[in-house]
C-alpha cells in the first residue's frame, strides 16, 4: 500500500528536481566548454563579403588540425560592409595565431561542407616582413578570398563561350586563348585547397611498396652530390635545438643557436659556386607521413629564411664574387636519407650542408 504525498511535499520535491536539473546542465556546459576550448582560449575575427554557408559551430582548423570553431556571426552594418565571423581557438593553439595570419573559407570534400582555415603568415621576397607577434584577443585577421568549384566552372564556361564567338579571326582567337589561360591561372591560384587534394593523391602513390620512405630523385641527387664531394660540410641539429617538437616557428634558443653556430660557420664557407642545402627530417615513430611532410617542409623553410637574414646566401664576402648563392630547401618527412650514416643521428633533425664543388 502506497501513501500519496501531501501538497507541500509535492511542491518541495518539484523544486528539488528543477534545481538539480539546472545545476547539472550548468556543470555539463562548464565542463564541456573547458574541455574543448581550454582556459586560455583566444577569440579573433575576420570579415568576408559573403560567408557561403558558414554557420555557428563551423570548425576552425590550423594546419589541418581542429583547433576551434565559429562562435558568432555578426551581420554587415551596411550594403558594402563585411560579414564578421568570430572564431574561438583552443588555448594550446593560440601561439600559432599571429597578427599577420590570414583566414579563408574552404570547401571540405565533394559535398561542399565548409571549414575555416587559419593560415600562417607568408614571407614574400622584397616585401616587408610580416608581423609575427602573437595575436591578442579580438584581433581582426586578414580574410583571403574563398573559391568555389562553381566559380571555376563559370569562368571556364565564359571563356569557352567567348572562344566559340570568334569567327576565324586568328588574332582574336589568340587573344581569347591568352585570356582563358589567365583565368585558369587565377582559378588555380585561388584554389589552393584543390591543389592540396592533388598532392594528397600523389602522397598515396608514394606509399606504394618500394616507394614509401624515400625522397624524390631531385632531393636524392642533391644530397648524394653534397656527400660525394668528400666529407660534407654539415651541421646537424636536433629538432628540439631549434623548435618546440612538432612546431614550425623557431624558438628563442633555436635562433640563438643559428646566430652563434650555424650562421658564422656557413658564412666562412663562401667558396665560388658553393650552395647551401637546408634539409629537415621527422621521427617516423611520432608523426604520420602526411603531417611529417608538411612540418619538415615548413621547418626547413623557416631555418632557410632565418639564415638568409644572417646573409648566408650572399657572396659579397669575396671581393671577386658578387650576387647570391643557391639555397635549397628540402622537407623529407619520414623519408630515409639517401646515404648511409656512420653514426646514429637524431631521427627528428635539421641539417645544414654547404656543398663546395671540387676544384
Amino acid at each position: 500500500m502506497t501513501r500519496s504525498l501531501s501538497p507541500w511535499q509535492s511542491v518541495l520535491l518539484g523544486v528539488v528536481v528543477v534545481i538539480g536539473t539546472a545545476l547539472g546542465g550548468v556543470g555539463l556546459f562548464a565542463v564541456g566548454s573547458r574541455g574543448w576550448f581550454g582556459k586560455d582560449s583566444l577569440t579573433v575575427q575576420a570579415g568576408f563579403p559573403e560567408i557561403r554557408g558558414v554557420e555557428v559551430g563551423t570548425r576552425v582548423r590550423i594546419q589541418g588540425i581542429d583547433a576551434g570553431e565559429v562562435i558568432a556571426i555578426l551581420p554587415p552594418t551596411g550594403p558594402d560592409s563585411p560579414v564578421v565571423l568570430r572564431l574561438r581557438v583552443r588555448g594550446d593553439y593560440r601561439h600559432l595565431i599571429r597578427n599577420s595570419s590570414s583566414v579563408q573559407i574552404v570547401a571540405e570534400g565533394m559535398l561542399g561542407g565548409k571549414v575555416i582555415e587559419v593560415r600562417a603568415p607568408q614571407v614574400t621576397p622584397g616585401q616587408p616582413a610580416p608581423d609575427m607577434r602573437v595575436a591578442e584577443e579580438d584581433t581582426m585577421l586578414r580574410a583571403e578570398p574563398s573559391v568555389e568549384l562553381s566559380d571555376i566552372i563559370g569562368e571556364v564556361r565564359d571563356a569557352v563561350a567567348s572562344l566559340k564567338g570568334a569567327k576565324g579571326n586568328i588574332d582574336k582567337l589568340g587573344s581569347e586563348a591568352v585570356g582563358l589561360m589567365r583565368n585558369a591561372n587565377d582559378a588555380v591560384s585561388r584554389g589552393k585547397d584543390t591543389m592540396d587534394s592533388i598532392k594528397r593523391a600523389s602522397d598515396t602513390v608514394s606509399k606504394l611498396p618500394g616507394i614509401r620512405g624515400y625522397a624524390s630523385p631531385d632531393a636524392k641527387d642533391l644530397l648524394i652530390r653534397a656527400h660525394s664531394s668528400g666529407a660534407p660540410n654539415r651541421k646537424v641539429l636536433a629538432e628540439s635545438d631549434l623548435f618546440t617538437p612538432g612546431r614550425t616557428f623557431l624558438s628563442t634558443a633555436g635562433k640563438r643557436k643559428l646566430d652563434d653556430e650555424v650562421g658564422p660557420w656557413a658564412n666562412a664557407l663562401k667558396h665560388k659556386h658553393s650552395e647551401v642545402i637546408v634539409v629537415s627530417y621527422a621521427d617516423p615513430t611520432k608523426l604520420d607521413d602526411k603531417k611529417a611532410q608538411s612540418i619538415t617542409q615548413q621547418q626547413a623553410e623557416e631555418v632557410a629564411r632565418y639564415l638568409k637574414d644572417l646573409k648566408v646566401h650572399s657572396m659579397s664576402r669575396l671581393m671577386h664574387i658578387s650576387g647570391q648563392r643557391k639555397v635549397h630547401v628540402l622537407g623529407m618527412g619520414t623519408a630515409l636519407p639517401p646515404n648511409s650514416e656512420e653514426s646514429p643521428l637524431p631521427p627528428a633533425r635539421v641539417e645544414v650542408l654547404v656543398f663546395v664543388p671540387p676544384t
